[in-house]
């Protein structure tokens, strides 16, 4: 389990986060908030 705390694993890692808290937030707004995707689309 020692790779899991490499640097360059580390970071990998954060960048893969990043993209999951992203896609979460932005499905979020959509599921909730459908009249905002309208809004921005139109």
């Amino acid at each position: 389990m020692s790779f899991l705390f490499h640097h360059r694993t580390k970071k990998i890692v954060n960048a893969i986060w990043g993209v999951v808290a992203v896609l979460v937030i932005i499905g979020m707004v959509v599921f909730f908030a459908p009249g905002v995707v309208a809004l921005l689309t139109s």
